[in-house]
């Protein structure tokens, strides 16, 4: 046996065979390289080779890794560092989105291609899942372009770690063609539209989150997150701490960020309203929950089943807070106490989020203020006038 720079040469299976320990991975996966050849020379060429493009930095190791099965070893030992609802909704990606589609596909066989190929399937197809709720496949649209960046921003992270662990040479994500990602702009009702979904709700469940995303203002987190205890009915206060959401489990979280993290005083409509419904719980802990009938998601489509329920225009829970919104602005409430009320975290994020309602309302302006003003008649010439009484 022939030992070369830590590489042993020797015959096998009537040949011959280097090979050379080489620790252990990212992974703790022992690292022993090895090559394979007719005769001692060609193993030494394929060393020479393999040592020439480590030494360059040309070097990725072929790997057997299946795309799917790399994703689970990086999300294994990366997901400590996300947030809960990071971690969830990547879980959720490799589970509905990626493994029912790449399969058995290697990792080394993604191409830019692929994944373009991938999301246009998403974009444009209908896609089945099962709904626990009603016990039956349902049929959901195709994802948005937004959740389609947010995809790709996902695989670009994994596939960037791959590189830095030698199991890839190129990041298949550069090069994919992207759409832009859209603003949505969201369908608020108006004040007619919002009382007649308010008529149908009174007295009802659905009328406490309605009530508080319309006349609060609040997320649909921060919604199913309040809790009795947050609420001072003697001073009309109600205080946002906490803020539930769900992707494959219930997660209780901080508001988004510190300004969202909020105190605001309620309408006296919503107090009173609160006053109601909580009237009617029995041994009522001041720890409980608000809204106990649903969870987020639930929530969600709760919502849509009573517009669908009682033909009314479609609009999304969460526009209920953009609804409250245009009511502040038409009221003149200026913009700093808007997004403080709203849990913004700066004017800038109002106006952007807002910027197809201020358009709107600066037109409306500007043609008040056209019905408010007259056009004089044109003012004589003064020189005209002093040649009339020369003459």
């Amino acid at each position: 046996m022939e030992y070369i720079n830590g590489w042993s040469i020797y015959p096998n299976e009537g040949g011959y065979k280097g090979a050379k320990d080489n620790g252990k991975d990212a992974f703790g996966t022992r690292k022993r390289k090895t090559f394979r050849g007719a005769t001692e020379s060609t193993v030494k060429k394929k060393i020479d080779k393999y040592e020439y493009e480590i030494a360059t930095g040309q070097y990725s190791e072929p790997n057997k890794d299946t795309l799917v099965g790399f994703l689970e070893t990086y999300y294994r030992l990366t997901k400590h560092k996300w947030e809960d609802t990071t971690a969830s909704l990547y879980r959720m990606y490799i589970d509905v989105h990626i493994k029912p589609y790449f399969k058995e596909m290697k990792l080394t066989d993604v191409k830019p291609v692929t994944l373009d190929e991938f999301y246009d399937i998403k974009l444009n197809s209908q896609r089945e899942y099962y709904c626990s709720a009603i016990k039956d496949n349902v049929k959901r649209k195709p994802l948005s372009v937004n959740t389609v960046n947010k995809l790709n921003t996902f695989l670009k992270s994994a596939f960037n770690y791959a590189i830095t662990n030698d199991y890839l040479k190129k990041n298949p994500t550069i090069g994919v063609q992207l759409k832009k990602s859209v603003d949505y702009e969201p369908d608020v009702y108006n004040g007619e539209q919002f009382l007649k979904l308010l008529s149908f709700v009174i007295n009802k469940p659905e009328e406490v989150p309605i009530m508080l995303g319309a006349g609060c203002g609040l997320r649909r987190g921060e919604i199913c997150g309040l809790r009795w205890k947050n609420i001072d009915f003697k001073n009309n206060k109600i205080s946002i701490e906490k803020t539930d959401v769900r992707f494959d489990k219930d997660i209780e979280k901080s508001p988004k960020n510190k300004s969202s993290k909020r105190t605001i005083s309620a309408p006296a409509y919503v107090i009173d309203m609160l006053i109601r419904n909580r009237d009617k719980i029995e041994g009522l802990n001041e720890f409980d929950r608000v809204v106990t009938k649903w969870k987020p998601g639930s929530l969600t489509g709760r919502f849509s089943d009573l517009l669908e329920q009682f033909e009314l225009p479609h609009t999304r829970l969460h526009d209920l807070r953009h609804y409250n919104a245009t009511i502040m602005m038409s009221i003149g409430i200026s913009d700093k106490q808007a997004a403080a009320r709203l849990g913004h975290s700066n004017v800038q994020t109002l106006r952007k989020t807002y910027q197809h309602i201020l358009k709107g309302m600066d037109e409306e302006v500007a043609h008040k203020m056209d019905e408010a003003f007259v056009m004089p008649e044109p003012a004589p010439d003064r020189k005209a006038k002093s040649k009339l009484k020369a003459v």
